[in-house]
């Protein structure tokens, strides 16, 4: 008799936890309507009052990757725009929100994001590497630097409190990560990994409260979108240190075993996903970065789709009346200035080839459509190929890496969830 009772507790036991586990594989495919968020990373935004593009900041940001700060302030004034009048259920911002870390920028880029929200879109932010406790924010004036102040985590948080800080369902005690509801059926898990002890890490503390998120969610039916600054996967075999979070592999079983819709992040410029893994990851290009393009998610019931657009910058100084030629053909302009800064870089490293500038020209443009996800576009040239691989040691590899990566676009995305 005792050995029977046991056997029917054990077997009760079973079905509790095959019932458990059914539960949690038939969770709720929310949220039950369809609901649109735009994702941008990445603005590197510098208040007009810290630069006026004179020479010391001209030389800085032209020989540099590409992006477009001479016009940082007009874009993001565009972008802003464009979120109030396009009205997604919600705006994310996945971090490097400035240029240097200047407390000034911060202000001014708050005050901006503050025109989206009175258009009855809400916004949420997280610092990137280049936002908190920075020792290079400065303040430039024709051919001088002069050191401006930075903030701390805790300023950035009471800068940027309107845009998720104030109204969020939890705050991580370890960082800045928090959590708000999106939707009904839906929250916003938004981790930060860059203290000061630590950066580049989800500490210790972090992922004890993201794990506490994803069972609160999971227990009251909601599902998750998560986002994070550094990325959760490897985007590319030559940058991952420093690149991927140093414990992404943690993050990533907690997802997986909750069932996380995606894992939005930037930091690496790149527009790219890894849709194989689970979770998929987009890591979206750069917003100063040509085509100066954000994501769009939509997600219904079961399914989400994603893809990318870019600001108009050119109809927004239209509209304001801004005789700027620059910004009425701002595409070409952005454009423009990422190839230029490439061929540079191709010149530098091709040397005193005959062929220099051909092998230059050649990798600007495949780097151009590589960083905008456009692999799928890119024609690779057997016989520039082969020049390139005795005339120089990165860019041979990095074209190399790029090849064996596919023919993919990495604009859109649809899956199942």
């Amino acid at each position: 008799m005792k050995s029977r009772l046991l056997f029917l507790l054990f077997s009760a036991a079973v079905l509790i936890g095959a019932f458990a586990l059914a539960g949690r594989l038939e969770s709720p495919a929310a949220p039950a309507e369809s609901v649109t968020l735009f994702a941008a990373t990445d603005l590197h935004y510098i208040a007009p009052s810290l630069t006026d593009n004179g020479e010391a900041f001209t030389e800085l940001v032209t020989d540099a990757d590409g992006k477009v700060m001479l016009k940082i302030d007009p874009l993001v004034r565009a972008f802003a725009a464009q979120c109030a009048a396009e009205r997604p259920d919600a705006v994310i911002i996945t971090g490097d929100l400035s240029f240097n870390g200047a407390r000034e920028s911060h202000e001014a880029l708050a005050a901006i994001l503050a025109g989206i929200e009175a258009a009855g879109v809400p916004v949420y932010v997280m610092p990137g590497n280049h936002d908190l406790y920075s020792s290079m924010a400065a303040r430039f004036s024709g051919d001088e630097i002069e050191l401006a102040e930075s903030v701390t985590a805790s300023e950035f948080a009471g800068i940027y409190a309107e845009f998720g800080f104030d109204e969020a369902l939890s705050r991580d005690a370890a960082s800045l990560s928090y959590s708000v509801r999106l939707a009904p059926g839906l929250r916003l898990v938004m981790v930060d990994a860059n203290t000061y002890s630590n950066p580049g890490w989800v500490a210790a503390g972090t992922l004890e409260w993201v794990e506490a998120q994803l069972i609160e969610a999971e227990s009251s039916g909601e599902r998750v979108v998560a986002a994070s600054h550094q990325n959760l996967y490897a985007h590319s075999p030559l940058f991952m240190n420093g690149y991927m979070l140093g414990n992404s592999a943690q993050l990533e079983a907690l997802y997986a075993e909750y069932g996380v819709i995606v894992n939005l992040s930037g930091h690496i410029h790149l527009q790219h996903i890894r849709a194989e893994r689970n979770p998929p990851e987009i890591a979206g290009s750069s917003l100063a970065v040509s085509p100066n393009q954000y994501g769009v998610l939509t997600l219904g019931p079961g399914r989400a789709a994603y893809h990318t657009e870019s600001v108009d910058a050119a109809a927004w100084a239209e509209r304001e009346g801004i005789g700027d030629e620059e910004l009425l053909n701002f595409a070409e302009y952005s454009r423009g200035f990422f190839y230029d800064t490439a061929v540079a870089q191709g010149l530098a490293e091709a040397g005193a080839r005959e062929n220099a500038l051909e092998l230059a020209e050649y990798y600007a443009g495949v780097n151009t459509l590589y960083f905008a996800g456009r692999c799928d576009k890119i024609s690779w040239d057997e016989e520039l190929m082969d020049a390139w691989s005795g005339s120089g040691f990165f860019i041979p590899m990095y074209l190399e890496s790029i090849r064996a990566s596919g023919a993919e676009d990495h604009t859109e995305l649809s899956w199942e969830y």
